[in-house]
């Protein structure tokens, strides 16, 4: 819909009569507005008009000068016309005048003298064709209303389509494409499953592991705290460094098998990268090479280590996969500067960097959303970058990809460092502790691990009673309820937490101990506090500590 002041005709035309004559004739047709300047033109044609009669001895565009801009950014639907008056001459236009007709563009001439007729005629072809503009404005704005009312009519029959879809999936997935969404459904099953298999037997061979470090260690405290001769204990103290090998060997596999919540704790960086560089050279392979270059003063961050190092090797695999032809991965540290409220803080920064194809810029964007991967169907999840993304997130970091193709890419994870009062905390003193002789239950039903903890617990003075399963402890417990009790976690018919709530509705006040290889944090947090819980394998100054805060 056009406005009054779109239906008026603007007329320059500032010497003699000419303008007098100009509006006589206007004014037959539509309203006329004579203008005494360029700039009073320029001000009206910006609120509207349908054309402008101008002389061309009075009127000039130049190129870049405020009228010329407005031209050149008129609406695509608008031509602004214009009836230029011009006198008789001989000869071309000088450059000037040609140049300032070019730049006006809807133009017609009429060269004076000229009969009213003449004139009228080319004023009202001008505004009828200024109308036809306006007219396309309004069926361009209603095409708008139409287009939007259209998306809205989608959206909605895409959410009614989907809604339906969902409820009658199986249907029309066999009729939409049914080969095709079999095999790609059988494939995804089949990848869950062996996922899911492989999470089970780790979990499982983790565990049985565990127990047999446990009886291992615990023997070799024993043995340490007997008078040994020299070369003996030089024996055993190589035979627990390798137990504590294998204990780090055998959480690394517990991370991958158990969806666990973060625990975050006081972490050397270094120490946690150096202690899994065996298992990063057997993932990665042979015709990889692993740099490491760990070059920060004090890189203890607060964060989950288990995490930790499943992100480093996520990230490792990654980067194996990006090198088929081999190459060089580089894990390093540095020093940083990360924002955290409003502030920045001093943040270790931990790269991870390879010198495979790279990642093109198209997907850089999409590598941390979950399921998201470029590998084969059954070669990947597409879960392990969401699995650093998530991680580095909940413990506080930022994390950021630098890729070029061709050269590598470079995954960096930047965690705020922990103050000096919490780094000392990763080296705790353990003070002589004098704990009063208790009566101690033990619950587990591995015989060799029940064995080995009754051993170390006569060794620190206790008295012992030990039984297999929850059945045999609820019996013992209500003939003679001991001063303590310990308990496994796995086991047969009645597992630990079913035990421990039981004897807590019970025995509320009698101190429990749960002694864990393999357990789902979460279950074990709802039963008893972090402080009560042992996990194997486990020291017999370990046991010794847990006791004494239990009990004391």
């Amino acid at each position: 819909m056009t406005t009054v002041l779109e239906t008026r005709v603007l007329i320059l035309a500032p010497f003699g009569r000419d303008a007098q004559v100009i509006a006589e004739v206007v004014s037959r047709l539509a309203s006329a507005c004579p203008v005494a300047t360029p700039q009073q033109l320029l001000a009206a044609v910006s609120e509207g008009a349908a054309a402008a009669v101008v002389t061309e001895e009075a009127f000039c565009v130049a190129p870049g000068d405020p009228l010329d801009q407005w031209l050149r950014t008129q609406p695509p639907w608008s031509d602004f016309p214009f009836v230029v008056l011009t006198s008789k001459r001989i000869g071309r236009r000088p450059l000037v005048a040609a140049t300032s007709l070019q730049l006006m563009g809807n133009v017609v001439l009429l060269e004076r003298p000229l009969s009213v007729d003449s004139l009228q005629s080319a004023i009202e072809a001008a505004v009828r064709a200024r109308s036809r503009q306006y007219a396309t404005r309004s069926m361009l704005a209603e095409l708008a209303v139409a287009h939007d009312a259209v998306e809205e009519l989608n959206k909605d029959l895409e959410g009614r389509i989907e809604s339906r879809t969902r409820e009658l999936s199986d249907a029309n997935n066999r009729l939409m494409n049914e080969i095709a969404e079999r095999e790609r459904a059988q494939t995804t099953l089949l990848q869950v499953q062996k996922m899911e298999a492989m999470g089970h037997l780790t979990g499982g061979i983790a565990h049985d592991f565990n127990n047999l470090l446990h009886v291992i260690g615990t023997n070799l405290d024993i043995l340490a705290r007997l008078d040994c001769p020299p070369q003996a204990m030089r024996i055993v103290e190589g035979a627990r460094r390798t137990v504590r090998r294998g204990a780090r060997l055998t959480e690394q596999l517990l991370s991958f098998a158990r969806n666990q919540s973060l625990v975050p704790q006081a972490t050397n960086l270094h120490a946690a990268i150096n202690g899994m560089q065996e298992l990063l050279h057997t993932s990665v392979g042979s015709r990889v090479k692993i740099n490491v270059d760990l070059s920060h003063p004090h890189p203890v961050a607060q964060l989950d280590p288990n995490q930790l190092e499943m992100a480093v090797l996520n990230l490792s695999v990654n980067a194996r996969d990006a090198m088929l032809d081999g190459g060089t991965i580089t894990i390093s540290t540095s020093e940083a500067t990360l924002e955290l409220n409003h502030q920045q803080v001093p943040a270790v920064r931990l790269s991870v960097a390879d010198s495979g194809a790279g990642i093109p810029p198209s997907i850089i964007e999409k590598v941390f959303e979950p399921f998201f991967t470029t590998k084969a169907m059954g070669r990947g999840t597409g879960l392990g970058l969401a699995q650093v993304y998530g991680f580095v997130k909940q413990s506080g970091g930022q994390v950021h990809i630098a890729s070029t193709i061709g050269q590598g890419t470079d995954v960096l994870l930047t965690f705020p460092l922990v103050s000096d009062a919490q780094g000392e905390e990763l080296v705790p003193t353990r003070p002589s502790l004098t704990t009063p002789q208790q009566r101690v239950l033990v619950v587990e039903d591995d015989d060799e691990v029940r064995q080995s903890i009754v051993q170390s617990l006569e060794v620190l003075g206790h008295q012992v009673t030990a039984v297999s399963n929850g059945l045999a402890a609820l019996s013992v417990l209500r003939e003679k309820p001991p001063t303590l009790l310990i308990v496994d976690y796995v086991m047969p018919g009645m597992n630990g937490a079913e035990l421990i709530r039981q004897v807590q509705d019970l025995w509320p006040t009698l101190p429990i101990i749960l002694a864990t290889g393999y357990a789902d944090m979460d279950k074990v947090g709802a039963v008893l506090g972090a402080r009560f819980i042992l996990k194997k394998p486990f020291h017999v100054d370990a046991l010794a500590e847990a006791v004494h805060f239990a009990v004391v």
